[in-house]
């Protein structure tokens, strides 16, 4: 029998809020991943390689804040599609690419939890990344979007928005209340009064990082997480009809943490290959700890070339170092205690995951970075209803925008040269199109910036207006 681990129906649930079903009348069906500010990475493909669809925040395909990425198993290239109607369950989902790796069929939304179903966004810069959808006419639909948001830039943030909207001649337009387009729950009841994450079900509204770092056993996850047995790491959320703000980290990973780690910045562990497969998921079984304060993270040396060192001290949050004598991982009990190297295997060669590859006859244990505390999965729903009142009927885009914590990234100098990243570049306090730097700039268009030097407006707060203000000085109006 075809996806015998499935679900055979969806979940339907109403949450606490108001809420207003759309029409269906001249209702949108999500087609395909609008790809006309994209550029994919061209195969052929290397398996357990990462490769990226990297998306422009125009067509002019100048400037990139992000990409959509893969690596090459059974995901597979672009990264991201549209299913219409789930082969078991009928429902519709944003999801990867490739096949479920338990019956080799095509990936479904109802595959099963561990099957890489989430199509991965990576900021790599601090700046707006935008995701837009071909629709064409149909009935009511509902989508759940199945993903994770990573931090690849080179700061770490304390948050993040999520916005629905339209791609207008190269510029962001927000979506509008009752415009046919909104996140609702899974039957298809628009948000329209916030509704938050403390009173929905994960299914339908959540920001969770990996269960396996910490969470208590569910239905899905048979063992506890790691560092905490009983509270998972991730972020609150609320959401109105047309945008999704985050509303804090949890303090499951702000105490050991701090912010949202960037990739870049997430420390080391040592993992346990369970299954003899070391590309696959892993046991996280120590961590490197700060000597000082063995709660909070150690920084390393080295990288997986070179090798990797632990600045500080190693440590474990379970209960007992090593395996027990079923040869299983002895549970978490949320209590960091310092260990050596030896007391998980003696004989053990903890050489990083790169080292023990090239190998080709890698230990049961390794060295690694702790990839999956920058890497946030997310569950939310969108309803796609009447497309009439679209500035843009045949497509919509999601706009991820991360919130940077203080004092993570310089002010910026120099002209606003970056007119469509959602960032004041210059520190002038004008961003984009309301720069005059960006007059005459394509995705401006010519009326761009003039428009905000001769609308009598304080645009930017400071007591001048117009032509009076220095930021105005460049703009044709005022010469």
């Amino acid at each position: 029998m075809k996806k015998v681990l499935k679900k055979s129906a969806a979940l339907l649930f109403t949450v606490m809020g108001t809420c207003a079903v759309a029409t269906a009348v001249n209702a949108g069906v999500i087609d395909s991943w609008n790809t006309s500010n994209v550029i994919i990475a061209p195969g052929p493909y290397t398996e357990y390689v990462t490769y990226y669809s990297t998306i422009y925040t125009d067509a002019s395909k100048t400037t990139s804040n992000g990409v959509i990425s893969w690596k090459e198993t059974d995901v597979q290239a672009p990264g991201l599609k549209v299913v219409n109607g789930d082969d078991v369950d009928g429902s519709n989902c944003l999801m990867t690419t490739g096949f479920n790796p338990y019956d080799l069929t095509d990936k479904q939304c109802s595959d099963p939890l561990q099957s890489s179903k989430r199509f991965k966004v990576k900021n790599t810069a601090n700046g707006p990344v935008d995701v837009s959808f071909n629709v064409s006419d149909g009935m009511l639909n509902v989508y759940r979007s199945l993903q994770k948001l990573t931090d690849g830039t080179d700061s770490r943030w304390s948050g993040f928005t999520i916005q629905l909207g339209f791609t207008v001649n190269g510029v962001f337009v927000p979506s509008a209340a009752t415009d046919g387009l909104g996140f609702s729950d899974v039957s298809g009841n628009v948000w329209t009064a916030p509704v938050t994450t403390y009173q929905t079900l994960p299914d339908i509204f959540s920001a969770y990082f990996a269960q396996g770092l910490a969470g208590p056993a569910d239905q899905y996850h048979p063992e506890t997480g790691y560092f905490n047995p009983t509270v998972r790491m991730g972020f609150g959320m609320i959401a109105t009809e047309d945008a999704i703000t985050s509303d804090g980290i949890t303090a499951s990973y702000s105490d050991i943490f701090g912010h949202w780690l960037n990739s870049s910045a997430v420390p080391i562990g040592i993992f346990w290959d369970n299954d003899g497969d070391i590309n696959t998921d892993n046991v996280l079984m120590a961590n490197c700890a700060d000597a000082s304060d063995i709660t909070k993270a150690g920084t390393f040396s080295g990288d997986d070339i070179t090798g990797l060192t632990c600045n500080g001290v190693w440590v474990t949050y379970r209960s007992q170092p090593g395996l027990d004598a079923n040869g299983i991982p002895y549970p978490s009990d949320g209590v960091p205690n310092i260990i050596t190297l030896a007391a998980l295997d003696p004989n053990g060669v903890y050489t990083s995951i790169t080292e023990a590859v090239a190998s080709g006859n890698p230990a049961p244990y390794y060295m690694d970075y702790i990839e999956d505390l920058a890497n946030l999965g997310l569950n939310f729903w969108i309803s796609v209803g009447d497309t009439s009142a679209w500035p843009t009927p045949g497509n919509f885009t999601i706009r991820y925008t991360p919130v940077v914590a203080d004092g993570e990234v310089p002010p910026p100098v120099g002209p606003e040269t970056l007119c469509s990243d959602g960032l004041d570049n210059d520190g002038d306090n004008l961003t984009d199109c309301a720069d005059p730097d960006c007059l005459g700039i394509s995705s401006c268009g010519p009326e761009g910036a003039l428009k905000t030097c001769s609308d009598h407006i304080d645009n930017d707060g400071d007591g001048l207006t117009d032509c009076a203000d220095p930021g105005c000085v460049k703009n044709k109006s005022c010469r």
